[in-house]
């Protein structure tokens, strides 16, 4: 870890360092005893020298293998997300140059010799050699992270550990894979049904981002597990018909009641299907999560667009925290777990989002951490990322206020779970707001009354080529051997 040292504190830390650089304690040996290297006898150094640096040459360069590897893992916590493959329609990451050995002057033979205790990393591996592949799969998958920037050392080391040794992505086993698939599948068959009876009409489909739904259910019950009675959930519109559907347990007759009623011709009848959206109003149900446990689920209504809903989520949230029955009132920030799904465009150009972010930590506002979840479809309406904001990712915004940003490929089912229990494990651990970037695509553009090919038509094109993510996470367990064929032709008939 590093920090900034100065004032007085400063010159006791460039005591020490001359002291060690000169041998006043054991500082040579312990790093040469660590690389199993045996040093020279000492030659006299010219004045101008650093006394007590006269080493052999191979010890040398071994020591300057340990910077090197330093800074590499450093570089890989820092800029390992500028190399992960985040995007599902197959963009290139532009990568950092930082991320090579080579210009560090690593190479196999010296990083054989580095041992990996020594960089302070907790990837499988013996040696820098072994570890660097687990590094790099580490940060550079399909999903990546940004928790440098934070400025508590605690939760900064807390993370390094949790990330690097994959607490946070325990592989699923073959049942729970089958069940993954088929929450995969039952949201993509209500999307294609409502296209296919109502073509044409808007409903701001969850396609390319619908894997959001299973990484809501890991947070219900991952807040179940932590004592959580309640979950409040604000979103826009783009998959609010699946979340109501398959979180809140909205009917199906109540849902297309509202498409079928822009045909009613009674004046007075409900004119849900000639708004601009269906699904303002908001909703509540009980999930009953895997282990029985029950948990209240809201959907706050949100009747103006985006970010809006933002506050009130915020604010209902801790008016269910907090314990009035007694002459002092207590907030148990445990009780009720707050959930916001942004647009990416919107989470970076509506200032609502960095007012509510600047209440997050406040002792009157606070509410034990957020989970932010960007439905990230890689542009805004018509507005490509490059001309919609000023920073690399929609995510941005959040690091200055010391939130952990986890990047995730919604295209990877199974890290897209990963996120989510990530993000309420650090919720749990430290009751402050986590960002989770869940980057996708939206199949039918921004409406489904919409034509997107004439303003991003390379985008499209790739899109109009591109499997679902049930399709491919489908051919995965089928080559896996998880899923047979006759499941698979089954899964098909599904959603045809």
């Amino acid at each position: 870890d590093h920090r900034i040292i100065q004032g007085a504190e400063s010159g006791s830390f460039l005591r020490t360092i001359d002291g060690s650089l000169r041998g006043e304690d054991t500082f040579y040996a312990d790093v040469f005893g660590a690389l199993q290297a045996t040093p020279a006898p000492e030659v006299p150094a010219p004045p101008s020298a650093m006394a007590g640096i006269g080493t052999a040459a191979a010890g040398y360069d071994d020591l300057k293998a340990v910077a090197a590897g330093m800074a590499l893992v450093k570089a890989y916590r820092n800029f390992g997300h500028k190399a992960a493959r985040l995007d599902p329609l197959g963009g290139e990451p532009l990568g950092d140059p930082a991320l090579d050995p080579a210009p560090l002057g690593l190479n196999s033979d010296n990083m054989a010799r580095i041992p990996a205790e020594l960089m302070r990393i907790y990837v499988p591996g013996a040696t820098l050699a072994e570890a660097l592949p687990h590094l790099a799969a580490t940060y550079c998958g399909t999903i990546a992270y940004e928790v440098e920037h934070i400025a508590s050392h605690e939760e900064r080391v807390w993370l390094r550990h949790v990330i690097e040794s994959g607490e946070h992505a325990p592989p699923l086993d073959a049942e729970a894979q089958r069940n993954l698939l088929a929450r995969l599948t039952r949201v993509e068959g209500l999307e294609r049904f409502l296209h296919k009876a109502y073509l044409g009409q808007k409903r701001f489909s969850a396609e390319g981002l619908d894997t959001m739904v299973p990484m809501l259910d890991r947070i219900i019950a991952d807040a179940a597990d932590a004592g959580a009675g309640e979950v409040v959930i604000g979103m826009a519109h783009r998959g609010r018909l699946n979340v109501l559907s398959h979180i809140i347990g909205v009917s199906r007759e109540a849902i297309l009641a509202e498409f079928e009623a822009g045909r009613a011709s009674d004046p007075m009848a409900p004119k849900g299907g000639l708004d601009d959206v269906k699904y303002h109003l908001g909703a509540e149900g009980e999930v009953t999560t895997a282990d029985e446990r029950t948990v209240r689920v809201a959907l706050v209504p949100n009747p103006s667009h985006l970010e809006a809903v933002n506050p009130v989520v915020e604010g209902r949230t801790r008016a269910a925290q907090t314990d009035r029955s007694t002459p002092v009132a207590a907030v148990d920030h445990a009780t009720v777990v707050p959930v916001l799904l942004h647009g990416d465009a919107a989470f970076a150009a509506q200032g609502v989002v960095a007012e509510t972010f600047n209440l997050s930590r406040l002792a009157g506002y606070a509410t034990g951490g957020t989970i932010h979840l960007i439905t990230n479809n890689q542009v805004g309406f018509t507005t490509s990322p490059a001309e919609g904001r000023s920073t690399d990712y929609s995510s941005d915004l959040a690091k200055g206020f010391d939130a952990p940003i986890i990047h995730v490929n919604a295209d990877d089912p199974e890290a897209c779970l990963a996120a989510a229990r990530l993000a309420m494990m650090y919720r749990h651990r430290f009751g402050n707001d986590v960002v989770i970037d869940l980057v996708g695509y939206r199949r039918y553009g921004h409406n489904e009354g919409d034509e997107p090919g004439y303003s991003q038509p390379q985008m499209y094109a790739a899109i109009a080529d591109h499997h679902t993510v049930r399709e491919l996470y489908r051919d995965e367990l089928v080559a896996g051997g998880v899923v047979g064929a006759d499941e698979a032709a089954a899964d098909v008939k599904a959603v045809a």
